[in-house]
C-alpha cells in the first residue's frame, strides 16, 4: 500500500504529509512487523528482545506487534484512562489461554 502511494506522489515530502495527515485523524493504530528470525548482537551483546513501537501520534489505543527469534512481542499503548489496564490484562490472558487450548489441546 505505501509502495503504491509513493507511485502516485511526486515527492517524498508528498508522502509524509499524506501519511502525517492520516494519522492526525487516526484514534487507533495497529501494526506488525516481521522482525529477524536469528537472535541479534549489538556490540557483542545479544539482543534478548525486541519491541516497536510509534510515539508522538495522536492515537488514544495503539497496538504494534514484533517477531523476533520465533517470539511474538505486543505493545499496547493506550491514553490515560482510555482503558481499565487490569480488565485488560485479564481479558488478554483469557483470550490467550483459550487460543493455546483451541490450537493444542493444552490448558
Amino acid at each position: 500500500m505505501l509502495l503504491e502511494m509513493m507511485k502516485k506522489c511526486r515527492s517524498p515530502e508528498e508522502v509524509a504529509r499524506h501519511i502525517n495527515r492520516t494519522m492526525r485523524n487516526s484514534s487507533m493504530i495497529i501494526s506488525n512487523v516481521t522482525g529477524p528470525m536469528e537472535k541479534l548482537s549489538l556490540g557483542n551483546h545479544l539482543v534478548k528482545g525486541m519491541y516497536f513501537t510509534v510515539v508522538g501520534s495522536p492515537e488514544s489505543l495503539q497496538i504494534t506487534m514484533i517477531s523476533y527469534a520465533g517470539n511474538l512481542r505486543v505493545v499496547v499503548r493506550a491514553e490515560q484512562g482510555f482503558i481499565d489496564s487490569k480488565l485488560y490484562t485479564r481479558s488478554l490472558h483469557d483470550a490467550l489461554d483459550m487460543i493455546l487450548h483451541d490450537a493444542c489441546g493444552k490448558q
